[in-house]
């Protein structure tokens, strides 16, 4: 059985396939919604019920008026709900190719691979959007750090103690091994506006936030760019973009934050979204992209809403750590 589901306000209508969530149901259609992680962490794809009903894998329902995740839940009705689809999208098609490692710079924590595609690939992707990365029988989630695919792929990459796919590339990795990517994925990426622009980074969620910065660059954007990196230590900063952007270009201010303990460190100290709340007092006129921990990310959402942020306003991507 299938159901019709219409989204609204762009009243845009697929067909859900059966036994698929209602998120892979619209992927599958070519219909492009809000969503990053697909497991329910990151909340990013959650969307409000109109009319319908809607049923978790744990056999929860949902109905008109209810708040409910479109990655966790498949329709039992017909359904209307809220939701945003985004036709910039629609061009860019997600591929699964090889990919063989060019470049590798790295110390006991960070990584930066570069990596070199087949020349008919044709891969497209919006600066912000992340991939999956295969490599011996081990698959995990990366963020695209580069703006321009002419230039091979760039994934920044943290070392997670005991992880299995962290453990392979800091120790096993070499230069011309063969991988496979599958992507682009994801629906972070910069919206047209004029707004001033805060990006939010925590760790290795620096990744997307350059290959966003690197596109407005390229495109020779004036608008207000405000760049917050948060970090454990100082010796975590494990790029310098940030400090050479700030001082080429009028536009651009960036702010490293450490929330250990630091002793060298003789800048911002806290969580790196207080920084921002420290500087901006009202924050209702400017547009907010964020990458870090689900924690981050949630906090600092409800934390500048508070301050005048407007919800629409705030986009993120959320990644979580896999062993």
């Amino acid at each position: 059985m299938s159901f019709i589901i219409r989204l609204q306000p762009s009243n845009i209508q697929f067909s859900a396939i059966e036994n698929s969530t209602i998120l892979d149901s619209a992927l599958n259609a070519g219909i492009i919604l809000e969503h990053s992680c697909k497991n329910g962490s990151c909340g990013l794809c959650s969307s409000k019920i109109v009319s319908g009903e809607v049923i978790s894998q744990e056999g929860n329902k949902y109905i008109q008026g209810q708040v409910f995740l479109t990655c966790q839940c498949k329709p039992t009705s017909e359904l209307v709900i809220e939701a945003e689809y985004y036709p910039e999208l629609s061009a860019v098609t997600r591929k699964v190719t090889p990919c063989k490692v060019v470049s590798i710079d790295k110390d006991d924590q960070f990584a930066i691979l570069k990596f070199r595609l087949p020349p008919t690939t044709g891969l497209n992707y919006l600066p912000g959007q992340y991939i999956n990365l295969s490599y011996q029988g081990v698959t995990r989630s990366y963020s695209i750090a580069n703006a321009n695919i002419s230039d091979g792929l760039e994934l920044h990459i943290r070392r997670v103690p005991n992880g299995s796919m962290s453990e392979l590339l800091f120790s096993d990795i070499k230069i011309d091994a063969l991988m496979r990517i599958d992507g682009p994925i994801g629906t972070f990426f910069i919206r047209e506006d004029s707004r001033p622009i805060i990006f939010l980074a925590g760790g290795t969620g620096f990744a997307p936030v350059k290959a966003m910065v690197e596109s407005l660059i390229s495109q020779g954007s004036s608008r207000e760019i405000s760049i917050y990196w948060g970090m454990n230590c100082s010796s975590d900063f494990y790029s310098a973009l940030p400090i050479e952007w700030a001082s080429e270009f009028k536009n651009i201010t960036y702010i490293p934050v450490v929330s250990g303990d630091d002793p060298e460190w003789k800048g911002r100290r806290g969580l790196v979204h207080q920084a921002v709340l420290n500087d901006i007092k009202d924050m209702s006129i400017h547009c907010v992209y964020a990458c870090g921990s689900p924690q981050m990310i949630a906090a600092a959402k409800q934390d500048f809403v508070n301050v005048g942020l407007s919800e629409k306003q705030f986009f993120s991507d959320a990644f979580t750590a896999f062993k």
